[in-house]
């Protein structure tokens, strides 16, 4: 565990923390956490009926007066802005953000089209809600906190022999959106022409793996890229007119028996409970000198 770290409990009923994809899975259980902690949490999921439910299973174990739903489509960049303008009406502000939406379907083929829509959710959905959100950042004690549910699949050893992107995305003191955007844009190409394994792209099939691995373990490497790249703009002075600070991370919540636990692998697998550990804990605890990083079992790891 970090040492140097927020110690004390700084929240209350109105901290006010946003998860998105929260309807099952570790997003239900990041919301039910904060929730127990007396935290107002505001639980977002695409489907309505789906999301109101889970909302009513919270309210039936006493989280009544700390839950409420949005509906929120991350993919869409007016859904983000439908969220931010009620959360602003209806809270004036959050404190904290976890980016927990993704999807990673055994089902999704191996076409440009489904490559996208992979893209779409898991790293340009963590853009649109960020960037909505942001504006709403509170001074919250230690700085406003993001989060976003990464893969161990996302780091650098899964690039394959893309040496090239291998070398801009080590650079994490000098990583921008922009390269970022790059990096993803470029991949989308390739696997539109037909050219991802000349590219360098990794290619997961040699272990056995299908076609989500690879655009999943893409869109992974973009999401912990693009932390860096949030961390270095804050870092900077730059994005944020009251100038207070925002941290930003990223982590992996490890194997977790869920039905996004498309790997297969035989080895023993997180609880919900256990997988939603590390998120809300960087969410409430937010290790100094750890922004920009990420992490997983509460400690940091390499990229």
């Amino acid at each position: 565990m970090a040492q140097d770290q927020v110690e004390w409990n700084w929240w209350s009923k109105e901290t006010v923390a946003v998860v998105t994809g929260a309807n099952k899975g570790i997003g239900f259980e990041i919301v039910r956490q904060l929730a127990k902690q007396g935290i107002t949490v505001v639980l977002t999921a695409r489907d309505t009926n789906r999301g109101e439910r889970a909302v009513e299973s919270l309210k039936c174990e006493g989280l009544h007066d700390n839950v409420n739903f949005h509906s929120l489509d991350v993919r869409s960049e007016q859904s983000a802005l439908a969220l931010a303008e009620w959360l602003r009406d209806t809270y004036g502000g959050i404190d904290i953000l976890i980016n927990n939406a993704a999807i990673a379907s055994t089902e999704i083929g191996d076409t440009f089209e489904d490559a996208k829509s992979l893209l779409d959710t898991n790293y340009f959905g963590v853009k649109n809600v960020t960037k909505a959100l942001l504006p709403l950042a509170r001074n919250t004690p230690g700085g406003f906190r993001v989060v976003v549910v990464s893969s161990s699949v996302g780091q650098l050893k899964g690039l394959g022999n893309n040496n090239k992107y291998r070398k801009i995305l080590s650079d994490r003191e000098n990583i921008t959106e922009d390269l970022v955007d790059d990096f993803v844009y470029k991949y989308l190409l390739e696997v539109e022409n037909g050219t991802w394994k000349e590219g360098g792209w990794p290619d997961w099939t040699k272990l056995g793996q299908r076609f989500p691995l690879r655009t999943y373990s893409v869109s992974k490497l973009a999401v912990n890229a693009y932390v860096s790249a949030l961390h270095n703009t804050f870092a900077a002075g730059r994005g944020r007119k009251l100038g207070q600070a925002v941290n930003v991370f990223s982590c992996c919540p490890g194997l977790v028996d869920t039905d996004l636990g498309f790997l297969g692998r035989p080895v023993p697998k997180k609880t919900p409970e256990q997988g939603a550990d590390t998120p809300v804990w960087l969410a409430l605890y937010c290790p100094k000198g750890g922004s920009g990083k990420f992490w997983s079992d509460r400690n940091e790891k390499e990229l």
